[in-house]
């Protein structure tokens, strides 16, 4: 996997303490496996922007991801064809998400579907929930974009 990609891990959700060494799988929605540096995986959910500790062996992954509530998630049927339908195929490095605005709100509308490159989706949430982890749920916030 490229390294921007690990960077983009680091930058988003370094403050974790998630060292990531590589990035095994990657769904059509931008849900990441990732291998940490000792060897053990992680599931970045960028929707719910969560990232969770899944697996210290291969087996233990094999086990997680074809658990049938696991399978659903990360294939998103239903989901990813609405958004080919809509917008198409993304192009390498991309995935289907819900816009900045929606993907905060949880509306999965067809209208709220895009295609975003998958770093910027991962840095995106990273950095959304590093500063709103420990907001009381459905406190409103507004977001200011800088450069």
């Amino acid at each position: 996997m490229s390294n921007e990609l690990i960077d983009a891990i680091s930058d988003g959700w370094g403050w974790t303490g998630l060292c990531a060494a590589d990035v095994v799988a990657t769904s059509p929605f931008g849900h990441l496996v990732i291998r940490d540096e000792d060897g053990r995986f992680w599931y970045l959910d960028p929707e719910l922007r969560e990232i969770d500790r899944i697996a210290d062996t291969e087996e233990q992954l094999f086990t997680h991801m074809n658990k049938a509530e696991v399978k659903q998630v990360w294939l998103a049927e239903n989901l990813v064809a609405e958004a080919r339908d809509r917008l198409g195929a993304p192009p390498p490095g991309c995935c289907y998400s819900l816009t900045p605005h929606a993907l905060l709100a949880g509306d999965y509308s067809p209208e709220n579907l895009w295609i975003v490159p998958i770093v910027e989706l991962v840095r995106f949430t990273g950095s959304v929930e590093q500063q709103t982890r420990h907001l009381p749920e459905g406190t409103k916030f507004e977001l200011k974009v800088t450069e």
